[in-house]
């Protein structure tokens, strides 16, 4: 069962990225009311874009480990993310009235990246052993 699943996962792996990055986009720029898990931690939508963006570059390091060169690889995923993820926070600040972009949510973006990039050889690792 469990080795069904990662074929499934393994052979729609650019289609389940490309619906994670359009879910990102979708949530950057809607309207979403702000949300109390109960943190007292200043700042928490920080971590939230970490955590997204640590997901988001793992889910493509996975897609396209096996189509584009190593050497290169890590470079291009990792710039692209960033832009990807600048773009939305000007967007934010651009069209949008009720989102407000922020230096420090691009920040907390690169720090997720930049996190999935330094742990995906250990996570494919493991992932292999399933």
């Amino acid at each position: 069962m469990l080795q069904r699943i990662k074929k499934l996962l393994e052979d729609n792996a650019i289609i389940l990225a490309i619906i994670a990055t359009l879910i990102i986009a979708y949530l950057s720029l809607s309207h979403i009311p702000k949300l109390n898990f109960g943190f007292k931690i200043k700042s928490s939508d920080k971590y939230l874009h970490a955590l997204a963006y640590f997901f988001l570059s793992l889910i493509w390091y996975f897609a396209l480990q096996n189509k584009i060169k190593k050497t290169s690889f890590k470079i291009y995923l990792v710039l692209t993310l960033f832009v990807y993820g600048t773009i939305l926070e000007a967007l934010q600040r651009g069209i949008t009235n009720y989102r407000t972009g922020d230096f420090y949510d691009i920040l907390a973006n690169s720090a997720g990246i930049l996190l999935a990039t330094l742990l995906f050889n250990k996570i494919l690792q493991w992932y292999k052993t399933i």
